[in-house]
């Protein structure tokens, strides 16, 4: 496998084949490409200070937005407009804000979970990540293998259930 100097993980076609001395992050990242395996993101675990992934201004920033434009509408147009303002905006934060943050939380753990070995590693220890085998069929999806971090052994599940040519679905 190629080595990854930039932080954008390498497409499936960039691999190449199969070596067959793959690391488990390496066939972790190949699984992920091939679809063999499913990523669960825990938004409490990892979108919180000290999580690698936590960026403070997706979560506040629209809210002091909202709040900014209400104080200046309340300041120019008066009290009905600025609280009406506000309250269309925090509502909208309400509804919007939650799954775009999501969204783009969900990029990053991606992002760093495959741009590098270490990255990996860092959001593994942190929690809030979990992986299970993709089931073949609706009959299939309760038996899957499953892995949660961070207590689950991700570099033997990897070798386990991920250790396979490319053409062979776990």
């Amino acid at each position: 496998m190629k080595k990854n100097t930039n932080p954008d993980p390498l497409p499936l076609d960039e691999l190449g084949p199969r070596s067959g001395d793959e690391n488990p992050h390496e066939l972790l990242y190949r699984a992920y490409l091939l679809g063999w395996v499913h990523f669960g993101t825990k938004l409490a675990v990892l979108n919180r200070p000290g999580s690698p992934v936590f960026n403070a201004y997706e979560n506040w920033g629209p809210v002091g937005l909202v709040v900014f434009l209400s104080l200046y509408t309340i300041l120019t147009s008066g009290m009905a407009a600025g609280f009406s303002l506000l309250a269309a905006g925090l509502f909208a934060c309400l509804l919007i804000l939650p799954k775009w943050v999501l969204k783009k939380l969900r990029v990053r753990v991606l992002e760093m979970s495959f741009g590098s070995e270490q990255g990996w590693r860092d959001l593994w220890q942190g929690g809030g990540i979990s992986m299970r085998i993709a089931p073949k069929s609706l009959e299939e999806a309760d038996n899957v293998a499953i892995c949660d971090s961070p207590d689950g052994d991700w570099e033997a599940f990897a070798r386990e259930h991920l250790n396979r040519p490319d053409n062979e679905h776990p």
